[in-house]
Order: C-alpha cells, then sequence, then structure tokens
C-alpha cells in the first residue's frame, strides 16, 4: 500500500506541475498578445528613447513636430527648410521605415504625395490588422516649405513623436512615426 510519506510526496509534486503548467500557459499568452500588440513594451520604448538620446547627443538635436496652425519661424528659417530647396543636409530625402514588417524600406520624397494604408492602390502597402485601408498621407505643406503628415480619420490613429495627432502636422527630419505596428521617419 501508499504509505502517508508517499501520499504527501506525490500530493506535493502534483501540485508543483500544476503550478509550472500555470506558468507555462500565462507566459505562453503574454507572448502571443505582446507579439501582436502595435505598441511596444515599456522596456523597449526606455530602450529606444536611451539610444535616441545617444545618438541626439552626437547629433544636432531634432526638432519636435509642430501642428500647422502653430506660429511659423522666421522666413529665412523656413525658405531653408524646403521641400526642394535649401541645403541638403536641412531638407529630408527619404521616407525610411525603422520597424515593423518592412523595416529597412525607403521611399524617395519628391514633390508628391506618399499615401500609407492596407490598400493596394498606396504608396507603401502596409499589410497590418492596425491599420486602416487609406490611413494617412505624407506631403509637401506649401504654406511652411516642409513635409507634413494627415491622419486620414483611421481608426487607430497616427502617433508621431509618441504622440496621437488629429491635425495635420509638421515632420522634421528623425522623428518617429508610428503607424500600426510600423515606425517610420524621414530622412
Amino acid at each position: 500500500m501508499i504509505t502517508e510519506l508517499t501520499f504527501a510526496v506525490l500530493k506535493y509534486a502534483f501540485l508543483i506541475l500544476l503550478w509550472v503548467f500555470v506558468w507555462v500557459i500565462t507566459r505562453s499568452l503574454y507572448k502571443d498578445v505582446a507579439a501582436y500588440s502595435p505598441r511596444k513594451s515599456r522596456a523597449r520604448r526606455r530602450k529606444e528613447r536611451e539610444v535616441r538620446k545617444q545618438s541626439d547627443s552626437v547629433s544636432a538635436p531634432a526638432q519636435p513636430a509642430a501642428p500647422l496652425a502653430a506660429p511659423r519661424a522666421t522666413q529665412s528659417t523656413v525658405a531653408g527648410a524646403g521641400v526642394g530647396g535649401g541645403n541638403g543636409n536641412a531638407s529630408p530625402t527619404l521616407l525610411v521605415i525603422i520597424d515593423g514588417p518592412l523595416a529597412g524600406t525607403s521611399v524617395p520624397l519628391n514633390s508628391s504625395v506618399i499615401t500609407l494604408g492596407r490598400a493596394a492602390s498606396n504608396t507603401v502597402v502596409l499589410d497590418d490588422e492596425f491599420v486602416s485601408s487609406h490611413h494617412a498621407r505624407v506631403y509637401p505643406d506649401a504654406a511652411s516649405g516642409s513635409w507634413a503628415i494627415e491622419d486620414l480619420h483611421s481608426t487607430n490613429g497616427t502617433v508621431v513623436n509618441q504622440q496621437r495627432i488629429s491635425t495635420p502636422t509638421i515632420l522634421a527630419p528623425r522623428v518617429p512615426v508610428r503607424i500600426g505596428a510600423t515606425t517610420f521617419e524621414l530622412r
């Protein structure tokens, strides 16, 4: 027959096995949710902030995104940061996807509008369930002479420099823009 000691050992071994099973299921669910979430974890965002701060301290600091309705700088500053003219360093020439399924892809910036979304008619097609069919557009703003981004009334929104936008916003070079799981910037 089974002694009391054997029964107690089996009982505690089963209890430990049950808790290991619960832990494995919880970890698996957490990884699945984290993998499909368009929002990055706090640790990853913190790491990216540190890398961005280090690169900003080495290079010139990037200007934060400003709404189109904000007061403009002097005419000489605006003219230098134009879409097609100005010096080569001030005017971005590429839209570069830095994170997401299309990471490493770049689209040249000319004077035409760049549309982003799931539909095949977009300039940049993002195959992501968190992206609307016509999600956003990046275009040269005639008033400021800079590039601007506009959210096209998407469901999940467009995030510029960690701020969700609702109005057309001027895009400075190296300012991260997140649409679904994709992050891009102008360079």
